[in-house]
C-alpha cells in the first residue's frame, strides 16, 4: 500500500470544481491527501444549512457572487482570491477520525514558525489574538475523514461582512446556524508583501517539507473528467446549492405602496408547499391569485418572478415588488 501523502494544488478557481474535487478525493482515492485551492468570489454554506437564512441575497445578486453548498457541515464562509483553502484527507480508525486540532496542527506549526501568532480557538477555528482567520469543518466517509478550512490572507472583508449579513428572524427551522465572529487578514501582520497565491505555494511547500512522506501530485485527465461530471451533476445545480437544505417556515410583513402585506409559508425540499398572504381588502383577489400560482414553485427569485410574469397581470404593483415579498 502506498504510504505517501499526496499534495495537490488546484489549477482552478471554480468553487464548484474545487468542492467536487474534495468529494472525489475523499470518496474515490485511498491515499492521505493535502489539497489546496483558491476560489473566485463566492459564498460557501454547510451541508445542513438553510441557504436563504445565511446570506444577504440582494447583495450577492447585485455583486454577482454565487452560492455553493459543500459536503461538510458547519457554518457559512466567504471565499475570494485573497482567501486560501486547505483540505486534509486522512485514513484512520472510526473512533479517531474527527480531531480539528490535530488536523490543523500543520498549518499552525508553519505559521508560528513564520512569526504569525496563530492559535486554536474553541469553535474549531484558528485565531490571531481573538480575531478569526480560519473556519473549519469536516466530513467522515467510511474510514476516511476530510478536515477542510479557510485562511484569510488578504480577503475583501467588506464583501465578506455584507455577503453574510442575513436576517434570520424571517426563518424558523432546525438548520445549522452560523456563528458570526470578528475576523482579520493574515497579511495585516505578515512581514512580506506577497499575493495569496504565492503565500499558498509557500505554505504548501513548507508543510510538504515538514512531512517527508508527502509528494506533489497532479490530477490525471481521467480524474479531472470524473470531477467535472460530479461538478455538473451536483455542485453546479440549484437543487444541491439552494434546495437541499432542511424544511423551514418563512414569514414577513412589509408595506408596499399604501398596502401592508403579510406572508407566511412553509418550504420543503426548496419548494413552497403552503402559502398564506394577507393584505387589505382591495388586494384580496390578488393574494389568492399569487397563492394559487406559487404553490410547488421553488423558493427562488427567478422561479417566483417567472411564475408571476407568466400567470398574473399585475397593474398596481411591479412583479419585482411582489417577488421581493418572499425574500
Amino acid at each position: 500500500m502506498n504510504t505517501n501523502t499526496l499534495s495537490i494544488i488546484s489549477k482552478s478557481k471554480d468553487p464548484a470544481f474545487n468542492l467536487a474535487t474534495e468529494e472525489y478525493l475523499l470518496r474515490q482515492k485511498t491515499e492521505n491527501i493535502h489539497f489546496f485551492y483558491i476560489n473566485r468570489p463566492s459564498v460557501i454554506i454547510g451541508k445542513h444549512q438553510n441557504a436563504l437564512a445565511e446570506i444577504n441575497l440582494n447583495y450577492l445578486q447585485r455583486e454577482g457572487i454565487p452560492l455553493f453548498r459543500r459536503l461538510s457541515g458547519g457554518g457559512t464562509v466567504y471565499h475570494d482570491e485573497g482567501n486560501i483553502n486547505f483540505c486534509f484527507i486522512k485514513n484512520g480508525e472510526h473512533n479517531d477520525l474527527v480531531n480539528f486540532k490535530k488536523a490543523t496542527d500543520p498549518i499552525v506549526t508553519v505559521l508560528n514558525d513564520w512569526g504569525i501568532p496563530v492559535r486554536h480557538g474553541v469553535r474549531n477555528d484558528l485565531l490571531i489574538d481573538y480575531k478569526k482567520i480560519s473556519g473549519n469543518a469536516c466530513h467522515v466517509f467510511k474510514r476516511r475523514v476530510m478536515h477542510h478550512g479557510t485562511l484569510l490572507f488578504n480577503s475583501n472583508l467588506e464583501h465578506l461582512t455584507f455577503s453574510l449579513k442575513s436576517d434570520p428572524g424571517k426563518f424558523r427551522d432546525k438548520a445549522v446556524k452560523s456563528v458570526r465572529s470578528e475576523v482579520m487578514n493574515i497579511s495585516a501582520i505578515y512581514n512580506e508583501a506577497i499575493e495569496a497565491s504565492d503565500f499558498l505555494n509557500k505554505l504548501e511547500s513548507q508543510i510538504r517539507f515538514n512531512n517527508s512522506n508527502t509528494v506533489l501530485y497532479d490530477l490525471t485527465y481521467k480524474e479531472i473528467d470524473e470531477i467535472n461530471k460530479l461538478k455538473k451533476e451536483k455542485y453546479d445545480t440549484t437543487e444541491w446549492n439552494y434546495s437541499y437544505g432542511p424544511a423551514y417556515e418563512f414569514s414577513k410583513r412589509v408595506r408596499l405602496k399604501k398596502a401592508v402585506f403579510s406572508v407566511k409559508m412553509k418550504v420543503e425540499k426548496g419548494k413552497i408547499r403552503d402559502l398564506q398572504i394577507r393584505s387589505t381588502k382591495e388586494n384580496e383577489e390578488l393574494c389568492k391569485l399569487i397563492t394559487k400560482n406559487l404553490i410547488e414553485i421553488y423558493h427562488q427569485k427567478e422561479a417566483i418572478s417567472h411564475a408571476l410574469t407568466q400567470n398574473l397581470s399585475i397593474t398596481e404593483f411591479e412583479v419585482s415588488e411582489i417577488t421581493d415579498l418572499f425574500f
